[in-house]
């Protein structure tokens, strides 16, 4: 259910009470490059990134990066290796192990995009090498990744496939193919693009995005394929590449932890990708106090979705509505989730970190404590040296009210 209530954001006053955040196996392979491209957004709250990299800022390299809205045409690849061959047919297993991700995705961005998954060949494209002499280890080089890609694609398209007829590609290997492990993305370098001979139009192609697929796809089912994809958008993984896994965000976003009990994109995501628009977002960046009512980001309509406050040129607090709905039908807590922002800190080194609530919930069953950081009417954020506070002022089922300073 949507629901927009069309409230306006007020100045109000301070309050008196003050108060003062199983391993993931996945990975992106990309080179960095410089940054260009926008959502459009003209808010001063809008901070740009400046890593070269995969990272949060508003501004995506969209000649490297994929334009996260509209119809994205994937072409679902079948592998095998004369090391590991495939022998199951039809390939229907492999299929609805990720062709959730259509729907999962089109749920995260309130139809805004569609992930349309065909697989041109229902049969096993073999592979020129065996599975064990691609290298596949984590932490491989972007080069060692091309190749294992541009060897699935012109081996399907000798097989007949017009490779030109998608945007995207998932490379599904053989289950048989151990050595094929993790689930890596891969992103084009403009610089250096990457030619498939294309056999059905006698022209090559320019291969730009690809979701490579390892034997973890058994286990994180099709929500790994909504976080790869996440990569081709710009997106950073949520993930500590050291220490705790899942220290930074929890189970609240489906760059940190897959299988997460409340996957939805953060807000911050949304309007990264232009999913909700700056008319959405009640952006604090001088000195002031307001008073927004905060629409589930769960949900559709064209209410406020998020109440940021600009603390540095790099770096803001977001305060959202969490709701138990849609794709996070199984979130631990709802309420506000306060969150920094940091598009100076680099993929797996917490760009996004959820704040702590002394005051929350205790976890019960497979939650973790991250997982019920949420804030409730009464309770106060407040950062002495960001100079910020974030109060949340009522709540109901369908949305949360803060009042957000700054000074």
């Amino acid at each position: 259910m949507s629901l927009s209530l069309g409230m306006r954001r007020t100045r109000v006053a301070a309050p008196v009470r003050v108060l003062s955040v199983l391993l993931a196996l996945l990975a992106l392979v990309i080179v960095p490059a410089p940054a260009h491209g926008s959502n459009g957004s003209t808010s001063t709250c809008a901070l740009q990134g400046t890593t070269g990299y995969t990272n949060e800022g508003q501004r995506t390299d969209y000649a490297r990066f994929q334009n996260p809205v509209g119809t994205k045409r994937v072409g679902v690849i079948y592998v095998d290796f004369p090391d590991a061959t495939g022998t199951s047919l039809p390939l229907t297993p492999y299929y609805n192990q990720i062709s959730g991700a259509a729907d999962w995705m089109w749920k995260a961005s309130n139809g805004k995009t569609w992930l349309d998954l065909r697989a041109p060949h229902g049969n096993w494209v073999r592979m020129p090498k065996n599975s064990t002499d691609y290298n596949w280890a984590r932490g491989f080089s972007w080069d060692t990744h091309r190749i294992y890609v541009k060897d699935a694609l012109t081996g399907a398209a000798d097989a007949g496939v017009n490779i030109a007829d998608y945007d995207m590609f998932y490379i599904v290997p053989t289950s048989t193919a151990a050595a094929i492990s993790h689930t890596p993305t891969w992103v084009q370098d403009p610089a250096n693009p990457t030619w498939v001979w294309n056999k059905a139009t006698n022209a090559w192609v320019a291969i730009k995005w690809a979701v490579t697929f390892g034997q973890d796809m058994w286990y994180w089912g099709y929500k790994v394929a909504d976080h790869e994809t996440g990569h081709t958008f710009g997106l950073p993984d949520l993930y500590a590449f050291s220490g705790d896994q899942h220290q930074y965000v929890g189970g609240w976003d489906v760059m940190g932890k897959v299988s997460g009990a409340a996957p939805q994109f953060l807000g911050w995501h949304a309007w990264k990708f232009g999913w909700i628009t700056d008319s959405q977002v009640s952006c604090l960046s001088t000195a002031g106090t307001y008073s927004t009512p905060l629409n589930g980001v769960e949900y559709g309509g064209s209410g406020y979705k998020l109440a940021v406050i600009k603390s540095s040129t790099t770096t803001a607090y977001v305060a959202e509505s969490r709701k138990a709905a849609n794709n996070d039908s199984n979130a631990c807590a709802t309420g506000v989730l306060i969150y920094k922002v940091d598009t100076s800190a680099t993929t797996g080194n917490g760009p996004i970190r959820v704040v702590n609530n002394p005051d929350a919930a205790a976890p019960t069953g497979n939650c973790t404590t991250l997982d019920t950081q949420t804030w409730k009417p009464g309770q106060t954020f407040q950062d002495d040296t960001a100079r910020i506070r974030i109060y949340v002022n009522s709540s109901d089922a369908y949305n949360d009210t803060v009042w957000t300073y700054k000074w």
